[in-house]
């Protein structure tokens, strides 16, 4: 379990001209979030949700307000041992719907990820993981007001352990 509670500070040089604020740019931000770990042994879960609130850009009133947030992603995998191989298929779902309050607006997020692969490490020095991503995502903020992107990505990734 974690949280934290406090005012968060807009930065002028992350605010769109013509976006509006409160008058002295602070904003209550407020976080409680879970999270559980059960390593793959051989099945394995890992899971995050916090709500809470925060800045974001409203785009029907073109200011930035506080709002409610939500989101968290849950990762199911399962571990194979194999002549000296390890092998972990998994697959991850993840949402999240609120501000960001870093970017530009505390731009106003609503993502969904599914997402599938392995990791495979050949050899204790040398692994590799390949993953496919589907990906619905509307990030709005003042200058972008309607901004919904679909799509997928595969990534491959080797890393050398030294």
């Amino acid at each position: 379990m974690q949280g934290y509670t406090g005012q968060y500070v807009m930065r002028d040089f992350n605010l769109s001209s013509g976006v509006k604020t409160s008058a002295d740019l602070n904003y209550l931000d407020q976080r409680i979030a879970a999270s559980f770990v059960l390593y793959p042994k051989p099945f394995g879960i890992q899971a995050e949700y916090n709500l809470g609130n925060g800045p974001e850009f409203n785009k029907v009133t073109d200011a930035i307000e506080v709002m409610p947030l939500k989101g968290g992603y849950v990762t199911l995998s399962y571990l194979i041992k194999m002549k000296g191989q390890t092998l972990i298929p998994f697959m991850r779902y993840q949402y999240y719907d609120g501000g960001k309050k870093h970017e530009r607006d505390a731009r106003s997020y609503n993502v969904e990820d599914f997402e599938f692969g392995a990791e495979w490490e050949l050899h204790k020095n040398f692994e590799l993981v390949v993953n496919y991503t589907i990906s619905r995502r509307r990030y709005e903020d003042f200058l972008k007001q309607d901004n919904l992107q679909t799509g997928s990505l595969l990534r491959i990734q080797a890393q050398v352990n030294y």
